[in-house]
């Protein structure tokens, strides 16, 4: 196998292991709150603990400034990063891939010309962040609906603005392909439009539509990062005042980086620790998309041209 790809592999089962059953080995669970303790030992010494706490053997991630167990809120908000990412994606290769083949197969254009700008492509050269972004700010903060309900939405928005970019990119690689010989002699023999589809268009992409679902969940787990600068976390966004805060309803790991920008020169690992996790999750899916598209290189280097 592919060393990239199945280091990638590795990287991500952990990480989607560590999220289902990480929490049975946990020290802490997330409503465990170490508040501000004075200890005096048997000589007369006192030692005062204050949170947040570094990294130690009871804190093996440290606390947060509140004192709630760092390793706890990753294991917690693990579950909406890993699973929203890949919701998203699959609900933007499906519809996308369906409206893109069926526009691909059935329009009279032929493929586009390189020195030609389609007018999809100029739509998606619109930032997705700043669409959604003007649709959540009203709504994220401090809502009354449940997390679960404002993840919904979020995902079903940010499945809406990818859909286009899914959708033009299938059209064109299908707009390719039905000009190939053995799909002109499928229909010179009287099959179908969608025996056409099932039997010899679509088992051509299925190699382009899994590298575009990794790529896909990539960009997901990008624009959740480009919203929490923004303060718009996934499953909503909670509000103090006096001072200004904005934390993550969901623990969800962009959220825990948002959330801890104040802390880059104090307090560190309350930032660096999520991000490490967020850029390994990440990494190891853009490590998946370069190994598939290094297989499927080899796979069909292999046959000569006849």
């Amino acid at each position: 196998m592919n060393k990239t790809l199945l280091a990638g592999l590795i990287i991500i089962v952990l990480m989607i292991a560590t999220s289902f059953f990480g929490q049975y080995f946990a020290p802490h669970s997330l409503d465990e709150h170490q508040s501000v303790t004075y200890v005096v030992d048997e000589n007369g010494n006192g030692e005062l603990t204050v949170p947040p706490i570094p990294p130690i053997k009871q804190y093996p991630l440290g606390t947060d400034k509140e004192g709630y167990d760092m390793l706890a809120k990753l294991l917690a908000g693990s579950k909406y990063t890993i699973f929203v990412s890949l919701v998203v994606a699959l609900a933007r290769l499906l519809l996308g891939g369906i409206i893109g083949l069926s526009l691909g197969y059935m329009s009279k254009a032929k493929p586009a010309r390189t020195d030609k700008l389609p007018i999809w492509n100029i739509l998606n050269g619109i930032p997705i962040f700043i669409i959604v972004w003007m649709i959540m700010i009203g709504i994220t903060m401090n809502p009354a609906a449940s997390p679960f309900y404002m993840t919904t939405i979020l995902a079903v928005i940010l499945t809406l603005v990818g859909i286009p970019t899914v959708a033009s990119t299938m059209k064109e690689k299908t707009m390719i392909l039905r000009e190939k010989q053995f799909i002109l002699s499928a229909k010179s023999i009287g099959s179908g439009h969608f025996t056409i589809i099932r039997r010899h268009i679509f088992p051509h992409l299925l190699e382009s539509f899994l590298i575009l679902f990794v790529q896909e969940i990539v960009l997901s787990l990008s624009l959740f990062g480009q919203l929490a600068i923004f303060n718009i976390f996934v499953g909503g966004t909670t509000k103090y005042f006096d001072p200004v805060q904005y934390v993550s309803r969901t623990n969800e790991w962009s959220g825990l980086i948002g959330q801890a920008r104040d802390y880059l020169f104090i307090y560190q690992w309350v930032l660096f620790i999520p991000l490490v996790a967020y850029i390994v999750f990440i990494l190891g899916f853009h490590l998946i998309s370069i190994g598939l598209e290094q297989v499927y290189k080899q796979k069909f280097s292999k046959f000569s041209h006849i």
